[in-house]
């Protein structure tokens, strides 16, 4: 039996070697550095090839390489190893077609737009781990930013920072109204589960009628709701925001509601309370068109909807109501603000 294969490094030497796991270099590279390493205080080459699950041959040729070649050996020889088959500007392409087509792609159609394209011929899986060095998955959201009014957008948006800073001073109460709607039938996500098993919902006997909801926020002070069967009608909006005038008058000082541009908040009825509600101190800032983004109360319907709700399924319509009204408190405790529930009658809501 011959001598056992051993490398003897000096202190310079071990510590280069040491560096380099935590440099940004391959982790080829790293891996035959902790080889020389782990060789040179003693490990075998059995037992080195265990703990990296290598061939004993690979790892002497290691430390052969590292022997006659020093650092050098540590890397690859150049022209060594596949060529890839696609360059930075098919990625450039696959970035620049993600970013201004009107469509969705997973990594099956960009591999086939690829290769009829650019006749550039990868597999998803590929093309996969190629994109994660500057991509990831993630849903899709609906838009409709094409639709607004650059100018008309600007010009509000300066008028609600202008609002929100004179909230900020205490000169006027601000506060967000929206609506938004929830079903019995959740849509199925993602959940753990025991592997080589799938998760199913049983849907309900019946779908039910749409729960709906419309909601006043003041940011980090107070938010106040109603529940109603339905949609959300001009009566439920209506005592909402006389509730709203009654308290401005009471406590004197200028409250201010923004919101969207439904059609209950300009149907004629309510334009006829507009002076009334404006001399009682309450007042109406309208978003412009398709500029929901603008309004924060569309983040608290999304946090109910994916963060409450997501992955149930309700008997009925007064089961969906109560986990919204559970889900709207939590949402009030994680902010520190308090929540208040507004009841309309049997036939408006709930």
């Amino acid at each position: 039996m011959g001598a056992r294969l051993r490398v003897f490094l000096t202190q310079k030497q071990n510590k280069t070697l040491l560096e380099l796991r935590t440099a940004d270099v391959p982790q080829q590279v790293k891996d035959r550095a902790e080889v020389i390493r782990l060789n040179a205080h003693g490990w075998y080459v059995e037992k080195i090839a265990t703990h990296f699950n290598w061939t004993p041959q690979t790892v002497r040729e290691v430390l052969h390489k590292w022997l006659h070649l020093g650092m050098e050996g540590l890397w690859e020889l150049p022209g060594r190893g596949g060529k890839p088959k696609w360059k930075e500007e098919d990625i450039e392409f696959l970035a620049e077609c993600l970013k201004k087509e009107p469509r969705t792609y997973n990594s099956l159609q960009l591999a086939q737009k690829l290769e009829k394209e650019r006749s550039i011929k990868l597999s998803p899986d590929r093309l996969r781990r190629i994109l994660k060095k500057g991509f990831i998955w993630k849903r899709a959201r609906k838009s409709h930013k094409g639709k607004q009014e650059a100018v008309v957008r600007k010009i509000k948006q300066a008028d609600l920072d202008m609002l929100e800073w004179a909230a900020a001073a205490g000169e006027i109460d601000l506060k967000y109204l929206d609506e938004s709607g929830f079903c019995a039938w959740s849509e199925p996500g993602y959940t753990y589960y025991q592997r080589g098993e799938q998760k199913r919902l049983e849907q309900t006997k019946r779908r039910g009628r749409r729960l709906s909801i419309v909601g006043l926020l003041q940011q980090e002070v107070s938010f106040v709701y109603g529940l109603v069967i339905g949609g959300v009608d001009r009566k439920a909006y209506i005592k909402m925001m006389e509730q709203e005038a009654q308290q401005a008058a009471l406590i004197g000082r200028p409250r201010v509601i923004v919101q969207d541009n439904g059609p209950i908040h300009r149907c004629q009825e309510v334009q006829q309370l507009w002076s009334k509600w404006e001399n009682q101190g309450l007042y109406i800032f309208f978003l412009p068109k398709y500029c929901s983004e603008m309004n924060p109360i569309e983040l608290e319907w999304q946090h109910i909807k994916k963060d409450e709700l997501a992955g149930q399924m309700f008997e009925d319509e007064l089961d969906l109501a109560y986990a919204v009204i559970q889900g709207v408190e939590v949402r009030g405790e994680r902010g520190n603000y308090p929540t208040q529930r507004v009841k309309f009658n049997s036939n408006a809501g709930t």
